[in-house]
């Protein structure tokens, strides 16, 4: 297997690529998304594998410079014998050598084998996009094709996405490719995300989810910047943000009315499958209404915890709801106490808080650590694909 170099990407891979695969990395538009091939260009040079970088859009030095310059968060890119390359020096003289489109193609073709067929070449790395404006789409893969030695050569690649699910679909259909990783922008201007999702992978099944991630030290890590847990008094909120908190380091707490507002909020946080979730639980009594708006203003999400066995307090729930659809912030719905007998049923409660079926309703009891993970997880997939 070949580490992708994202660690929450490997582990939905199940640890990895698996040797012959062929990989596409689809960035959209205005998405700082490099970093993912240059991570999985580090892990292969890391494991000891010769590769072949196919760059026609920049040159050696300067991808060598943007690649070192990452080095500290990105172990084993200090390390270039291991790496062949072609770059936009060889573009341009492919381009005044060869006339016409199809002797070009020829020139890249026979260079790329002539690399090949002198060293050992284990994985390719290419980007796509001039290649793809220069000969067409079918035409520039069957360039890159023509390095592979084997069915153990694996390829990476990466390309903008100006055509959108289309184009996807063509290479998960047409051109047979075993992994499909979308990188995406949210739509939301406040706050702003990024987020990739495995749009497809031959040996994994199901359904994936979506991840937001930040780039920090260390490389890319997913992560929830901040989640707000609100709902009506006594409804589990704290319990929630308790048992969702890494253990080790327990949520503050304190009632002290003098404190500054922020003192009476729960806080938490934890690293769960890979993800950094920030957690902020807003009090229920409506002398503390004020902290509701800030506090939804740069979240990314909602969680709205309603007691399930005490349908008055359903009004008051509904109150949270309009802050949060004001806000336009993406939420679903805990209805805690559902492991009581007294519990009310989701439709019941979908009906009296007047929910869209589109907005999710997860009975739990926020007494288990496992519901609300369940929730979290099931909140995290929402956000992206409220944000698509």
């Amino acid at each position: 297997m070949i580490s992708t170099g994202v660690d929450g990407l490997d582990a939905m891979l199940g640890e990895g690529i698996p040797f012959g695969s062929r990989v596409l990395y689809s960035l959209d538009p205005g998405v700082d998304g490099q970093l993912f091939m240059i991570s999985s260009l580090a892990s292969s040079v890391k494991k000891g594998l010769s590769c072949l970088v196919i760059l026609p859009g920049t040159t050696v030095d300067a991808f060598r410079n943007d690649a070192m310059a990452r080095s500290v968060v990105i172990p084993g890119l200090e390390n270039f014998q291991q790496v062949l390359f072609l770059d936009g020096i060889d573009r341009e003289r492919i381009q005044k050598g060869a006339k016409t489109p199809e002797a070009q193609a020829g020139e890249w073709r026979a260079r790329v084998a002539k690399i090949c067929n002198e060293n050992r070449v284990d994985v390719i790395f290419a980007y796509l996009d001039l290649l793809g404006e220069d000969f067409g789409l079918d035409h520039a893969l069957a360039i890159i094709d023509t390095a592979r030695r084997g069915p153990k050569t694996t390829v990476f690649l990466e390309h903008l996405n100006l055509e959108g699910t289309e184009l996807i679909e063509r290479f998960k259909k047409e051109f047979g490719f075993d992994l499909v990783v979308e990188v995406r922008s949210s739509d939301r201007p406040i706050p702003n995300f990024t987020y990739f999702t495995v749009a497809h992978c031959s040996w994994q099944d199901g359904d994936f989810p979506s991840v937001p991630f930040i780039i920090a030290e260390g490389g890319i890590v997913p992560y929830i910047p901040n989640i707000v847990v609100a709902g009506p008094e006594n409804s589990g909120k704290t319990t929630f943000v308790a048992n969702a908190t890494e253990r080790g380091r327990p949520p503050r707490r304190s009632g002290q009315e003098r404190e500054p507002p922020s003192a009476i909020m729960d806080h938490g946080w934890l690293h769960w499958k890979d993800f950094d979730i920030s957690l902020h639980g807003i009090p229920g009594k409506e002398q503390n209404d004020s902290l509701v708006v800030p506090a939804l203003k740069h979240a990314m999400g909602a969680v709205l915890v309603i007691d399930a066995t005490k349908p008055r307090t359903f009004a008051r729930a509904r109150h949270f709801i309009t802050l949060i659809e004001k806000k336009k912030v993406p939420f679903i719905v805990a209805a805690n106490k559902a492991d009581l007998a007294e519990r009310i049923d989701t439709a019941t409660i979908r009906r009296a808080l007047e929910l869209p079926k589109a907005i999710p309703i997860y009975p739990i009891a926020a007494t288990e650590p496992a519901d609300v993970h369940k929730v979290l997880e099931a909140l995290v997939n929402y956000i992206t694909e409220y944000s698509r």
